[in-house]
């Protein structure tokens, strides 16, 4: 029984041996084909019509009799079959060939139909000379239709925890999934019968896609990252990969699209560098972009010889308006301290916000020295003016410690030391006023040498302690977590920051030592604890850079928990991801050994880069925590909300825990909550506290349980 499936060979098309040669023989094979559904026809090597079953005439509208003997081309008209038939007549006469073609059939009031063309030699009685060819037209329309559907139902539930868009051959959207709406904006019915240029956010050259396209169609597939247009017209970029779909003759058929909304990452231009670079709260250039802009002044003022002065300016008593109006109130008053500021210096001077409520600003090309307590007057008399938040009429003085460059061989270290150290002489005589102080480089570096061999006397010593700060869960109101970090308050030159703290460290050749010390320390005070029936869940602990670079960080820790062993299964570490980025060979190697011992691996300040989710996958991490400049910007700022819920979605699709860091108020905590960020640290639940201070908030009686007060 001849055989009609589509897996049979190209010459054994209609399951007979093709080899008629009398009129005998013609007639039996037109009664054998006649029933068949597939049009079949048989035409000599000129091209005239030698048979047809009744298929095929009824497609031409002929009787047998009168198409006999008559050339294909009066048969059929100048169609896309006499075409195709009389483009492959030499390579399948003269070359044997057998060919296969796809045709699509249009009349004027039908629906268009597939065909699939096959044209076979038709031999002689020997089998040697070509004598014909035998024209098989199917209608693979309905194969054809469900090749389609699967091969674009495959690629959208393959991919349905991403965007999926697919095009025909021509650029027409013709299928999109839900994970797209979501991420553009736009509906189905609005994209389907568009072309994807709908998303273009104009960002990228035309060189840009001519590259794309190039790649797409000589290899298949690109990917690579596009920044697109949503429906409110928002820019974002996304990880896109696009691939050519080709049916089963090696035919294009579809262009299907995968995409997932990323991150701010250091290599990407305009808004991720203002995500990294700027303050969220106030949108003013954060510490980074300050110190950078520092350097490239003082470079600039040598070559030209000119002075710059740097201001740091603090607010006095700022956290006494958090705590009696809310951080509410007090965002706000440093949102509108930073216009003022703004609109007083000149465009050419910088203005940035350090951390909390301080600022700094930079003024160059300063022509005489007698200049600066004159901009220090004029500043001091805008901020002692009355401001109005939300209905409160709030009075607000500042603190200025003013660094002047008399000397060409000043760096950026000496300025910040100068501007920090003339900050404190003010706090100490209380604040609302101004100190100037161009110390001689020579005295700078004396100054610093000595902080050198205070911090080399006060390490192991009660001069530095730890401090302890709850990291909640926020869907229980309960302990999640103890974060650890150092406190140096010196008399004569009040409290030094964890961050300068490090960077003494660092420079004196101290830095191992010291995170040593800061790891014993710890592991023995949660010991305690643990022994006297306190309960810790866990214990996390900010590794710096030399610590996972040239100590032995796995063997230390070893060691520390032979000492300990009840912290073992508690003791979290915490890694900036910038280290990861910096040190990625090295760091998998740390990490399995850390792995292997039971401690957890978390990694902070997550989203100021760009961390690959594959690598995340490779590496044995327990969670992330959100960088707070991020979460300081919340509820009300969209792009670091953005931020902020890809993480969370990246972050619970690898199966990773997921905080936040600064949380600050209530709002804050109840749209982390809702979007799917359950753990947390920030003032809304407790500053760092002394290990006496931390125990008697850990273990108070039940009714005089509360958040640990904030303290100016």
């Amino acid at each position: 029984m001849p055989d009609h499936d589509e897996t049979r060979s190209p010459d054994d098309s209609l399951g007979l041996d093709v080899q008629p040669t009398d009129a005998r023989g013609l007639a039996h094979y037109a009664n054998i084909v006649a029933a068949l559904p597939d049009r079949i026809a048989l035409v000599d090597r000129s091209g005239r019509l030698l048979t047809a079953n009744v298929a095929f005439l009824q497609s031409i509208g002929r009787q047998l009799d009168d198409a006999i003997g008559q050339p294909f081309m009066s048969l059929c008209g100048e169609s896309p079959l006499t075409t195709l038939l009389y483009h492959h007549l030499s390579a399948c006469l003269d070359q044997a060939q057998t060919i296969v073609e796809d045709w699509l059939e249009t009349r004027e009031h039908d629906e268009p139909r597939q065909h699939e063309v096959r044209l076979l030699p038709c031999r002689d009685a020997q089998g040697e000379l070509v004598t014909g060819i035998v024209i098989e037209v199917r209608d693979v329309s309905a194969i054809r239709d469900v090749e389609r559907r699967l091969l674009q139902s495959a690629a959208v539930y393959a991919a349905t925890s991403e965007g999926v868009l697919i095009t025909d051959p021509a650029g027409i959207v013709v299928a999109v999934n839900t994970a797209f709406t979501q991420i553009t904006g736009y509906a189905e019915s609005e994209i389907l019968g568009q072309k994807p240029s709908l998303l273009n956010a104009q960002w990228h050259s035309q060189g840009f896609f001519i590259s794309l396209w190039r790649r797409l169609l000589r290899q298949g597939a690109w990917q690579g990252e596009i920044w697109n247009r949503r429906k409110n017209g928002e820019i974002y970029r996304q990880r896109l990969t696009i691939r050519r779909v080709l049916d089963q003759r090696g035919r294009l058929v579809n262009f299907v699209g995968l995409f997932a909304e990323r991150t701010a990452s250091p290599e990407t231009p305009r808004l991720a560098e203002h995500l990294i670079h700027y303050d969220a709260l106030t949108k003013l250039p954060n510490h980074l972009l300050f110190e950078s802009r520092l350097e490239h002044a003082i470079e600039l003022g040598r070559r030209k010889e000119s002075l710059l002065a740097l201001f740091i300016v603090d607010l006095d008593h700022f956290s006494h308006i958090n705590s009696s109006l809310g951080y509410q109130i007090g965002d706000d008053l440093l949102r509108t301290i930073g216009l003022k500021l703004r609109e007083t210096i000149r465009p050419s001077d910088t203005l940035a916000r350090l951390r909390a409520d301080q600022f700094a600003l930079l003024f160059e090309d300063i022509e005489d020295s007698d200049e600066v307590p004159q901009i220090a007057n004029r500043l001091k008399t805008l901020m002692s003016k009355p401001i109005w938040i939300r209905g409160h009429q709030l009075h607000v003085s500042f603190s200025a410690g003013i660094a002047l460059s008399t000397e060409l061989l000043e760096d950026r270290r000496a300025l910040l030391t100068n501007a920090e150290s003339a900050l404190r002489q003010v706090k100490r005589r209380g604040g609302n006023g101004f100190q100037i102080l161009s110390s001689a480089p020579e005295q700078v570096a004396r100054e610093h040498l000595q902080l050198l061999a205070r911090l080399r006397a006060a390490l192991g010593t009660s001069e530095i302690q730890l401090q302890y700060r709850p990291s909640m869960d926020m869907s229980t109101d309960g302990l999640d977590a103890v974060a650890v970090s150092m406190h140096w308050e010196l008399p004569e030159l009040g409290l030094i920051t964890q961050e300068r703290l490090l960077a003494l460290a660092e420079e004196s050749g101290l830095i191992l030592e010291l995170g040593d010390w800061v790891l014993t320390q710890a592991c023995r005070q949660v010991q305690d604890w643990i022994d006297r029936g306190l309960t810790i869940k866990r214990l996390a602990i900010e590794i710096s850079e030399a610590q996972l670079t040239r100590g032995d960080l796995a063997r230390t820790l070893a060691q520390r928990l032979e000492d300990y062993p009840a912290v073992a299964t508690r003791l979290d570490l915490e890694f900036s991801e910038r280290l990861l980025v910096k040190h990625r060979e090295q760091i998998a190697e740390v990490f399995q050994g850390l792995n292997e011992l039971g401690i957890g691996i978390c990694l902070s300040e997550v989203g100021i880069g760009w961390t690959a989710p594959a690598l995340l996958q490779r590496l044995p991490i327990r969670g992330l925590k959100i960088h707070s400049s991020f979460i300081e910007a919340l509820p009300n700022a969209h792009h670091e909300l953005a931020v902020v819920e890809a993480l969370i979605a990246m972050a619970q699709a690898l199966g990773l825990e997921i905080s936040a860091d600064g949380v600050r108020t209530k709002d804050q905590q109840y749209q982390l909550l809702s979007i799917g960020c359950l753990k947390a640290q920030g003032d809304l639940f407790g500053e760092p506290l002394s290990a006496a201070q931390f125990e008697s908030w850990l273990n108070p009686p039940p009714a005089l349980k509360q958040p640990a007060p904030l303290s100016n």
